[in-house]
This record gives structure tokens, C-alpha cells and sequence, in this order.
């Protein structure tokens, strides 16, 4: 059976992502300006305009952190109040009364 993706590789990917979405961006603002006569001064500065502009559009599109299984996971862990194994007290009851819950049998 397969295992999650460890969380390095999981950031490795996502920074190629990011640099490659980046370079995409940027090389496509290049080409843009080749269709027109322009100068490779002009050419390079659109390149690297549209390097700066694919920087910051790769990070809001490229998720981070970790899976979303995993924040399920913690998510779950954290909120389930039997994961210690209980307190170890006797349930008498008298919490859902105190509480003012009643069973549908009550009713």
C-alpha cells in the first residue's frame, strides 16, 4: 500500500511549482512582445515584468502547507475528547440534566 507524501517533498513540488508557474508567466510576457518590434531591451524587461507579476500569482494559486488530509487528521485529533481514553470518571448522567439536555424519551 502507498504512504502519504512526506511533507519535504510535498514543499519541494509545490517551490518547483511556484518557480516553474513563475517562469511560464514570464517568458509568455516575452513572447508576447516578439510579435511586435520591439528591442531586447524591451523584450527582457517585459520577461522580468512578467516574472514579477507570476511570482506572486504562483503563491496565491499554489497551495502551502500541509495536505489536506493532514489538516483533517489534526483537525479530528484536536477536537475528539476520547482520544486520551476518557477520564476515567462514571458517567452518572447527571451532565445532560445539569445542562438542561433531555432525550427524545423524555419528551
Amino acid at each position: 500500500m502507498v504512504g502519504p507524501i512526506p511533507e519535504e517533498e510535498r514543499s519541494a513540488f509545490n517551490r518547483k511549482v511556484v518557480y516553474g508557474t513563475t517562469l511560464l508567466v514570464g517568458l509568455s510576457g516575452g513572447l508576447i512582445t516578439l510579435q511586435i518590434e520591439t528591442t531586447a531591451v524591451q523584450t527582457a524587461g517585459a520577461v522580468v515584468l512578467g516574472m514579477l507579476v507570476g511570482y506572486p500569482l504562483a503563491k496565491y494559486v499554489v497551495p502551502t502547507g500541509p495536505a489536506p488530509a493532514d489538516r483533517q487528521r489534526r483537525r479530528i485529533e484536536r477536537e475528539n475528547p476520547f482520544a486520551d481514553g476518557g477520564d476515567g470518571g462514571e458517567d452518572d448522567g447527571t451532565t445532560a440534566e445539569r445542562d438542561g439536555r433531555t432525550d427524545r424519551s423524555d419528551r
